[in-house]
């Protein structure tokens, strides 16, 4: 998937007013929020596919070191721009970023970023490599639609509504868990969380570990 897609995506918004709380979910004030993670003074957090930055800042207002990596310069350039020094922001690849860390970080996240993106036969056990004993892994991203595991090809819309070509990586919790287990991380428990009540749309799948 090239930058350039992830650039036009990051176009359609300026992102709006920064949020008041951490999202895990697609509806605001819905679903769980830090509390899945390891924050807090003296722990160091990062996410994959920081986007705006917005949960990156509600992670950094804890007193940690927040880190944010994301493969696009226009998102790296509105994160910055909306959030100045409060948070560290990158312009990388996960996998390339992740690569050179080992034992560094006590919480790793990603909200319908990296890990939806990546193939987790590579992206795994570097995110395991780079926690700490104990160390979380959180990440939320659409439950599949029926279709089958593995990598598709899909479509979302640009700028001038473009048509832009994305690989997503969907599995079921169940199927996520084992993945985990099976790149070193000691337990691991996905689940589909509803959507509000007064939604009728889809919810949202949200997996756990710890290394």
């Amino acid at each position: 998937m090239s930058t350039e897609t992830w650039d036009r995506f990051g176009l359609r918004s300026d992102g709006g007013p920064p949020w008041d709380r951490f999202c895990w979910t697609q509806y605001s004030a819905h679903g769980p929020g830090l509390e899945l993670l390891h924050t807090g003074p003296g722990m160091r957090v990062l996410e994959l596919g920081a986007g705006k930055g917005d949960n990156l800042a509600q992670v950094a207002r804890t007193g940690a070191m927040a880190v944010g990596v994301d493969v696009s310069e226009v998102q790296i350039a509105a994160a910055r721009e909306r959030f100045g020094d409060l948070i560290e922001v990158r312009h990388a690849t996960a996998e390339d970023y992740l690569a050179v860390y080992e034992g560094e970080f006590d919480s790793i996240y990603s909200v319908f970023g990296a890990v939806w993106f990546t193939d987790p036969a590579v992206l795994l056990p570097l995110v395991r490599r780079a926690l700490k004993p104990g160390g979380r892994f959180v990440f939320s991203h659409l439950p599949p639609s029926g279709e089958c595991p593995g990598p598709h090809e899909y479509d979302m819309y640009g700028p001038d509504d473009e048509l832009l070509p994305i690989t997503r990586w969907c599995y079921r919790p169940y199927m996520w868990e084992k993945k985990l287990l099976d790149a070193g991380f000691t337990w691991a428990a996905g689940q589909r969380l509803p959507c509000p009540a007064d939604r009728q749309t889809i919810g949202t799948l949200i997996v756990e570990a710890t290394a």
